[in-house]
């Protein structure tokens, strides 16, 4: 039995027996149910101890629930930190490569084929990187690890990052929701695509009073009659059941903390999905 379980029956026991120490320890309940009960005749003051026992112990159920309420997200932000770490053993196993292609065009004497390669590795390395701005753990895992899911199918990712997001008003699972949804179904439409040349964007940055997050693809191309039609719940381009719900969910969990989603589509750019999501409004000290 998993440890969340045996807290839960604990706090339904703590609950049922508190109730049951106050009620009969309730002279004005025994006086109604006399003739029912045997009236149990306690010292007044141990009554009342009783009493503020009880109340107490429910009190502590409160405390019990919300412990492991942060436990939970405790958890997920372990698991989000593992696949950081599992997406930097990746980047680390591409740079060995990386350095051994290099050594090999320097002993082959193709000394400008290496700098134009570490050039374009430069390049890269700091677009990676720049997740690391972002100060929530949840988002900078989330996008670490589309990014390597994305690259390892043949996709060009380019990112561009220039805010920490570090007072966002929505919960970190629920941004993390976004971005998975959003970055999945990019991720989906250009590893299906018979275009050679795929590519998936990133760009976050902010404004006074909010956070912009752009997803893009750069294909396929949506034609206008389908802006809003895509956000219906069961829409799908992908078929079958159990699809067409990610979407819908976005725009639940956007709308839901004060935000917006649109959706552009062009030629020559591709499809982008831009999320804005209100800053948290900041306490004023003397």
């Amino acid at each position: 039995m998993k440890i969340q379980t045996k807290a839960y029956i604990l706090v339904v026991l703590i609950l049922l027996q508190s109730m049951i120490v106050m009620f009969l320890t309730n002279g004005f309940i025994l006086d109604l149910m006399g003739k029912i009960i045997v009236n149990f005749q306690y010292p007044y003051f141990i009554g009342i101890m009783l009493n503020i026992f009880g109340l107490a112990a429910i009190f502590c159920v409160f405390y019990i629930l919300n412990f492991l309420k942060k436990e939970q997200q405790s958890i997920e932000k372990l698991n989000h930190s593992k696949e950081v770490i599992e997406a930097l053993r990746g980047q680390k196993h591409d740079f060995n490569n990386h350095l051994n292609v290099i050594a090999g065009m320097i002993q082959l004497n193709k000394t400008e084929r290496a700098l134009d390669y570490i050039y374009n590795i430069c390049g890269k390395t700091n677009e990676i990187f720049s997740i690391s701005k972002i100060d929530n753990i949840e988002v900078s895992a989330t996008l670490y690890r589309k990014c390597a899911i994305a690259e390892s199918k043949g996709i060009n990712v380019e990112i561009d990052i220039s805010s920490s997001l570090e007072n966002l008003a929505i919960d970190s699972i629920e941004i993390s929701k976004i971005l998975f949804n959003l970055l999945d179904n990019a991720i989906y439409e250009l590893e299906n695509s018979m275009e050679e040349e795929k590519i998936l964007t990133i760009d976050i940055w902010e404004q006074e009073d909010k956070y912009i997050i752009a997803i893009g693809n750069s294909i396929p191309i949506l034609p206008p009659e389908l802006y809003d039609e895509i956000f219906k719940r069961g829409y799908s381009t992908k078929g079958g059941d159990g699809h067409g719900y990610g979407l819908s969910i976005v725009k639940g969990v956007v709308e839901k903390n004060g935000g917006k989603i649109t959706v552009e589509s062009y030629e020559g750019i591709g499809t982008i999905f831009t999320v804005l999501l209100p800053k948290a409004k900041k306490i004023e000290t003397a």
